[in-house]
């Protein structure tokens, strides 16, 4: 090796040599911005609006104002398990790992990368589902006050329709940053009506209470709070686009701090007005009027934004897995495989979204178990594993083991709540 050549600098590794650069993945092949990276990142913390962010001052009833503290260290968390998810990519500092899945095979061989892969195309294509069905029944919802009566199925084929065009259209998460730019304006848009509607609504609301701490509701608020900074899946695809990926730590902290201060701006108000008496999501607190309208109709549209952006992740790494680069070096063919490949996804995810019974439920289930995996405990596990436990100092073991222990008491919590409400569907059924 001729330790001569150009050499530059990747996240906490140092590569040397045409063949090491070669392995990694050249400049040149990275063209991707840093605010595009801001974007994805945020969009992906932007997800399922309903069931967890518009849920986030219900978490300050249940945990009190404490809560504050836990989305604070939650946001702490998540910056640092995001760090040594990057770090575990270039562990062996000559080859750049491909995914998430490949740091598990890394770490546990085999039985690292298929558990990866259960708790992560979870997420991704669960998620995907989700948001196709949201987007069916917040259109159903609102067109039938129009008087427009089409039927569910059908505003899920609709739904499914208009989010398979960007995403065979554009082939990576650099090309889908755009996407996430419109869902972080409509996130934004939501929040702002949300808390506008809640103060002009403090006078009716003055005698609410609130509590400093509720000790018997803390651990459940915890769960919920830890699952809004799952952003973990697509962290890998957004490096890899990244033109200047040694400032991946300093975006990754950038965008997970603007979404600690959604969160605050959106919590905080939510239960300063409505305390003990609000609910989940909070939109069912507001008073009704046109206002409340434009917030759901911009739910509805983040939504539908943001499925290409998982569908997006999870078929990059089955193109990755099959080869498609190289394959397919005609550019025909490889459109016409990977049209074919992803509109495929798209028919499943339909289907799913239309046929499987209690969905919501039974993704909080996969979701509880799949995303305190992959966002607090797998990538401390995958770290201490591949660079040592003996090379880590011993302040930093311990707050390691700290985030494994809060990412499984969130697992069992999340788990035990969502098993409880499959529980009570199938017995009214």
């Amino acid at each position: 090796m001729n330790e001569s050549k150009a050499e530059y600098e990747l996240p906490n590794v140092r590569v040397k040599g045409e063949g090491e650069i070669t392995n990694i993945q050249h400049r040149s092949d990275r063209i991707g911005s840093n605010f595009g990276a801001y974007f994805n990142i945020i969009g992906k913390f932007q997800e399922s609006l309903t069931d967890i962010h518009l849920q986030l001052p219900y978490s300050l009833k249940q945990g009190g104002w404490i809560g504050v503290g836990i989305m604070v260290l939650s946001a702490i968390i998540a910056i640092y398990s995001g760090h040594l998810l990057i770090r575990c990519l270039y562990y062996n500092g000559v080859n750049r790992l491909e995914s998430y899945p490949a740091i598990g095979q890394a770490a546990f061989g085999r039985f690292g990368k298929i558990t990866v892969q259960l708790f992560h195309y979870s997420i991704l294509i669960g998620t995907s589902c989700i948001y196709i069905m949201l987007t069916g029944l917040n259109a159903q919802s609102m067109t039938q006050q129009l008087g427009v009566d089409l039927s569910l199925k059908l505003w899920i084929t609709i739904a499914a329709i208009i989010a398979w065009v960007p995403f065979i259209a554009l082939k990576t998460l650099r090309e889908v940053a755009f996407l996430s730019i419109f869902g972080v304006l409509a996130t934004v848009v939501v929040i702002v009506v949300t808390v506008v509607l809640g103060l002009l609504d403090l006078p009716r609301n003055m005698d609410k209470t609130h509590d400093a701490v509720v000790l018997s509701g803390l651990p459940v608020a915890l769960a919920s709070i830890s699952f809004s900074f799952g952003g973990n899946v697509i962290y890998a695809h957004v490096e890899k686009s990244m033109k200047n990926p040694e400032q991946w730590t300093k975006i990754l902290s950038l965008s997970v701090g603007t979404i600690l201060v959604m969160y605050l701006v959106l919590g905080i108000p939510g239960y300063y007005v409505y305390g003990n008496a609000t609910t989940s999501p909070i939109l069912d607190n507001l008073p009704t009027g046109a206002a409340l309208n434009v917030a759901k109709i911009m739910i509805t549209i983040h939504v539908i934004i943001a499925a290409p952006l998982m569908m997006t992740t999870f078929a990059n790494e089955v193109e990755s897995m099959l080869n498609f680069d190289q394959r397919y070096p005609s550019k025909i063919r490889e459109f016409t495989a990977r049209l074919g490949l992803r509109t495929l996804i798209v028919i499943c995810v339909a289907l799913i979204a239309m046929n499987i019974p209690y969905f919501a439920d039974f993704m909080s289930l996969i979701g509880a178990l799949s995303n305190c995996m992959i966002v607090f405990v797998l990538p401390v596990v995958f770290y201490l594993k591949l660079y040592g436990w003996r090379s880590v100092r011993i302040w930093e073991l311990i707050w390691c083991l700290f985030i494994i222990i809060i990412g499984f008491i969130g697992c069992v919590l999340g788990a035990k709540d969502a098993i409880e409400a499959l529980k009570a569907n199938f017995a009214s059924k």
